[in-house]
């Protein structure tokens, strides 16, 4: 057995000898990735901003990626050219024709992989997202090149630096094989052998430190090769949604009716315009709400608003959405919820942070099956924040977490006046340090209306990032340790607050405190993100303070989708929009009238028909899915819904399952999940014009 496999490995050896050439290509070709990576990632965008925060989490990743990715294409290489070269006539002219016509085959690949390299590196820095097939359909209209000339001649970055690279980059790595070349002996048995121990002992320290030592599937996604996009977008990408014209009118008629329905009056209605670009979702004010004195007054006070985004904030472990949890990790949240209006019943729309943040921003749940942050970034979908800004508010996005980590950067550049992020100021207490003096000291003084975005980072998993915590403390199970950092958390806003609630404009701000998702800590059994949509990760607070708010705990089931047109009626704004979400302040809808301890005592205030039509809650998350209406939350495993589950909406601790009593009920909430995420997804894929 043994010598014939060492016959073997020596016939393998003697057939791989020929092609060592293919090595050097290879390096050279890495030598490049590695100089296109450092050009990308140390490079601002086009627009100025830093296209990553932290180059240096992102560069040794990328140097590892590269340099598997192309040991994989060697070896693939090298076993096809050695199958050929063994079963090739022995002439050595014919073996002299093989060795050449893999050679040249594999420097081909390499240089068309270098052109595309450049070609995604800029689409990532222009669109935010990597070069796609459907990008491809989407831009391939000959108009597009000129508009890319264009963003080249403009970029405040180096204008013009993408052609420099274009012209240089061949020539470079054909000097560097050159080099590789002189220095190489292939007729050194001992020099070829050591060399491939340290192209092997790379390999494997690179995979280990990319997949197991330093993970991170947000920086995978930014650095994926453009081999992986090809392959993913050939053998294993997450189709978008084809709906035949039939499908979509149903689905359409269907949404449609149901939006009007939960809206409960006719102050919209859904249009055909070209603006729309055919979305079910377009919809226009009529002319009575554009008329109506109540916008009117609105606009003319030009409120002031803040948004505070918190991280991971559980409903579960909120105060005065929890009474019986004693002390509260959340005693300022919980002064602040008691005279504000506050939603006891409201659910994330997406999860991560990426889900719930753009949810909130564009007034649709997140997309059921793409990364929406990267694979549709290149995509027209408006916020409300866009609206401000065009209706002259200042409106600034300041984030404890860098907001390029995740692409997030690159969808509030578009909708927002400026972002705030510096490395230096990731704990709460020194990002809210800056936002305090900005707010207080810049933004408010500029003489016109603002909205600013607050994103705190310290309540992340694996909840140890609040500055002064002791190692007792962090020695806590999850269970207790997220009481920790989200009491921290709800001190740093309660800093903010008291250091802003003096000043004259202040009086004519609304506060809106909410979180962008709730983490699951074992409830239901899930303890993973991906791994349900129970309320342990859907269930969040959110609150509104302010001028014209009365104290009440309301009840209505609602979802981050209600947030975009819930503030623009706030500003005064009605102006044809495609959010799925509703107006959680229109005077039509019944709710509690007075504060109250629990939700047991604020739901027998409000009667069953006006329950069933109140509101609607809808969000999809990493595989899952849920909807909240008629009195119940249904969720499903999405899109096969081969696994579901139903509550009462009530129920906001998911206690008392109720799959199987109910079969009617689950059949409708199965068939409306399904209608309303073709509609979504649809939707988010094609965008606006």
């Amino acid at each position: 057995m043994k010598p014939s496999i060492l016959g073997f490995l020596k016939n393998a050896a003697a057939s791989l000898a020929p092609f060592q050439k293919l090595v050097l290509i290879s390096l050279a070709a890495w030598v490049t990735h590695i100089l296109l990576r450092v050009l990308l990632l140390f490079r601002s965008n086009p627009y100025g901003f830093p296209f990553v925060s932290k180059p240096d989490w992102f560069i040794f990743h990328a140097v590892c990626i590269d340099f598997l990715w192309i040991v994989n294409a060697l070896v693939v290489f090298l076993i096809l050219g050695g199958i050929v070269y063994r079963i090739t006539a022995s002439k050595a002219t014919v073996k002299a024709i093989v060795v050449k016509i893999v050679t040249v085959l594999y420097a081909v690949f390499h240089t068309a992989i270098l052109l595309l390299t450049l070609l995604d590196n800029e689409t990532q820095r222009f669109l935010g997202g990597h070069l796609t097939f459907g990008l491809v359909d989407t831009y391939k209209d000959t108009s597009s090149i000129i508009v890319f000339y264009d963003y080249v001649a403009n970029d405040l970055s180096v204008p013009y630096l993408q052609f420099v690279v274009l012209a240089l980059m061949l020539p470079l790595t054909y000097g560097v094989y050159r080099l590789f070349c002189k220095w190489y002996r292939p007729n050194d048995g001992f020099y070829v052998k050591k060399s491939v121990i340290a192209m092997l002992v790379f390999y494997i320290a690179s995979y280990l430190f990319v997949y197991f030592i330093w993970t991170g599937n947000a920086r995978m996604t930014k650095l994926r090769p453009v081999v992986a996009l090809i392959y993913n977008d050939l053998f294993i990408a997450k189709k978008t949604v084809s709906l035949s014209e039939a499908d979509l009118n149903t689905y359409r008629t269907a949404y449609q009716n149901l939006w009007q329905k939960i809206e409960g009056d006719s102050d919209w209605q859904f249009s055909d315009a070209k603006e729309g670009n055919g979305l079910p979702l377009y919809r226009v004010p009529n002319a009575s709400l554009l008329n109506s004195e109540k916008l009117k007054a609105q606009r003319e006070m030009q409120p002031n608003f803040i948004l505070v985004l918190m991280e991971s904030q559980r409903g579960r472990n909120t105060g005065y959405m929890n009474p019986q949890i004693q002390p509260s990790p959340t005693p300022f949240m919980d002064s602040l919820a008691a005279h504000s209006h506050a939603w006891v019943r409201m659910h994330t729309s997406g999860v991560p942070t990426t889900g719930g943040v753009l949810s909130t921003h564009i007034g649709i749940p997140h997309h059921s099956r793409l990364a929406q942050a990267t694979d549709l970034a290149h995509v027209t979908i408006p916020s409300f924040v866009q609206v401000l800004t065009e209706n002259g508010y200042s409106t600034h996005y300041m984030s404890a977490a860098d907001p390029a980590w995740d692409n997030l950067g690159v969808w509030m550049s578009k909708w927002y006046t400026a972002q705030h992020y510096n490395r230096e100021r990731e704990d709460d207490s020194t990002f809210v340090d800056h936002a305090i003096e900005y707010v207080r000291d810049t933004l408010s003084k500029e003489g016109k209306p603002f909205f600013a975005t607050l994103m705190t980072r310290s309540n992340h998993y694996p909840f140890n990032f609040a500055a002064g915590m002791t190692d007792e403390e962090k020695n806590r199970p999850l269970q207790e340790r997220i009481n920790v950092t989200m009491n921290y958390a709800d001190r740093q806003i309660a800093r903010f607050i008291h250091a802003v609630e003096n000043e004259e404009w202040y009086k004519n701000t609304y506060v809106i405190i909410m979180a962008d998702h709730g983490f699951p800590l074992g409830e239901n059994g899930v303890s993973t993100m991906n791994g349900g949509g129970f309320s342990n990760i859907s269930w969040i607070p959110f609150f509104i303070h302010g001028k014209g708010l009365e104290a009440i705990r309301d009840t209505m089931t609602a979802a981050q989708i209600d947030v975009a047109p819930t503030v623009l009626e706030l500003a005064g704004f009605a102006v044809p929009n495609i959010f799925m979400g509703h107006n959680l302040l229109r005077g039509n809808v019944m709710k509690a009238d007075s504060v109250a301890n629990d939700s047991a005592a604020v739901d027998s205030t409000i009667s069953t028909e006006a329950k069933e039509i109140a509101g609607l809650s809808l969000g999809a998350y990493s595989g899952y899915a849920a909807i909240g209406l008629d009195g119940y939350r249904f969720i499903a495993k999405y899109p096969a819904q081969d696994e579901t589950h139903i509550f009462a909406d009530s129920d906001l601790r998911q206690e008392t399952e109720l799959t199987g009593k109910l079969q009617k009920e689950e059949g409708h909430l199965s068939a409306t999940l399904d209608t309303l995420l073709k509609i979504s997804d649809y939707s988010l894929e094609h965008g606006l014009l």
